[in-house]
């Protein structure tokens, strides 16, 4: 009997707060209406006036997107052939982080330009091969990359260009490496000179003291042709890689062209029409 009165109790009072719930979630609904309502009557009410803010806003924002000073891009593809492409990514970085700090001149003092130069670059980027932000690529893969900029001046371009490879180029651990690199070919060559000049007298000497049908004797002079050969193209070799003998050779130099403004504009037309609608809201709720 206990048992049958406590569960009528507990039904009871499950009941009660299961009613209270209700009604909480109908105030609670009625609450939320009667807002939403209110926000629909506002909107009704001024609704041209949001809209007639956006659209004279939006109109200035585009109107000031067409008055800027439209930039010239360009892109160069590069390679390199010492240390990693993330390296010469944060150099970049580091060079347009001083121009959007307005550092002109330390641009400058760096890049081998003028301040006046320096003041026309309105970006400095860099891309890897699947023109993704470089800075951000830490592949150990040797692919070249793009480094792309922005000036108001096209016929500083090739300035540009040529300051830019020297920067990333020029490391100090750079050139002691390229350095290095130069004496080591120098020293090959040097080597294979001699080489060739021992074989040389060989081949004099065999030709005066052994009989030309001597099976022994033809192989052998056969044998330092061959090698000579050999030595030959390694002469060629070394006296290429001695002549581009640099980190970074650029594959495609830069050509500028007009950097879209389609986004531009309609940034600059969402910007002015959500401003106005700001405006126009603030006005009312301070009136």
């Amino acid at each position: 009997m206990e048992e049958l009165k406590s569960y009528r109790e507990s039904k009871e009072e499950g009941k009660k707060v299961w009613a209270a719930l209700t009604s909480q979630a109908g105030e609670g609904a009625g609450f939320f209406g009667a807002m939403f309502g209110s926000l629909v009557r506002f909107l009704k009410q001024h609704l041209l006036s949001l809209v007639v803010f956006a659209l004279v806003f939006g109109a200035i924002g585009g109107m000031a997107a067409f008055l800027q000073k439209r930039s010239v891009q360009a892109e160069m593809t590069v390679s390199y052939s010492l240390l990693e492409k993330k390296i010469y990514a944060d150099m970049l970085y580091k060079i347009d982080l001083l121009r959007s700090n307005g550092e002109y001149s330390s641009i400058a003092s760096l890049l081998g330009i003028t301040e006046s130069q320096a003041r026309k670059i309105d970006r400095i980027d860099s891309r890897n091969i699947n023109y993704e932000p470089l800075i951000k690529d830490v592949s150990t893969q040797k692919v070249p990359f793009y480094i792309i900029v922005e000036v108001e001046d096209a016929t500083m371009l090739p300035d540009l260009q040529n300051a830019l490879v020297r920067y990333i180029s020029e490391p100090p651990f750079v050139k002691s490496r390229l350095k290095l690199n130069e004496q080591n070919y120098l020293t090959e060559l040097d080597l294979i000179r001699k080489q060739m000049a021992y074989m040389d007298s060989l081949k004099v000497y065999l030709l005066k003291n052994a009989k030309i049908q001597e099976t022994g004797a033809v192989a052998s002079l056969n044998n330092l042709n061959k090698s000579q050969n050999d030595l030959y193209a390694r002469i060629r070799d070394l006296q290429g890689a001695l002549k581009f003998n640099q980190n970074i050779e650029v594959m495609d130099g830069f050509v500028g062209h007009q950097s879209p403004v389609k986004q531009k504009f309609i940034s600059f037309i969402l910007a002015g029409m959500a401003a106005g609608i700001c405006l126009r809201l603030l006005w009312l709720a301070l009136r």
